[in-house]
């Protein structure tokens, strides 16, 4: 019975419990995701790749200060989907988006955030068609 005990209490899981996703990944995560869904429907507007890579860089930075790594971040951190749709959903809220938005209110909630300088609007940029 004492083995039984000794492994369980060694598995990943019983080692080590898991912790809330900090609040700058769960920002982070949804603005990048954010911004690329607005620009996948925005003719105009593009993911600006060097603020991107700046912008996950820097998170990745701060999750490894905070002991965090690739192998052991879903082992490690509590699931963030739930916490990022809210933020999302005040997003769309804020732009009027719904499901079938059409792409000239897509395009104006993303020169929005580009104006006001939210994290979403430092991720775009205009661009051409």
């Amino acid at each position: 019975m004492r083995l039984v005990i000794l492994v369980l209490a060694a598995t990943p899981a019983m080692a080590q419990d898991t912790v809330p996703a900090p609040e700058y990944f769960v920002t982070s995560a949804m603005a990048t995701s954010t911004a690329q869904i607005v620009a996948v429907n925005c003719g105009t507007l593009s993911v600006n790749p060097a603020a991107m890579t700046q912008s996950t860089d820097a998170t990745l930075a701060a999750l490894a200060e905070d002991g965090f790594t690739p192998e052991n971040l879903t082992t490690r951190m509590q699931d963030p989907g739930d916490r990022i749709a809210v933020l999302q959903q005040a997003f769309m809220e804020k732009h009027g988006l719904t499901d079938g938005a059409t792409e000239t209110t897509v395009c104006a909630a993303g020169r929005r955030e580009i104006t006001e300088g939210t994290e979403i609007g430092a991720l775009l940029l205009e661009v051409e068609r």
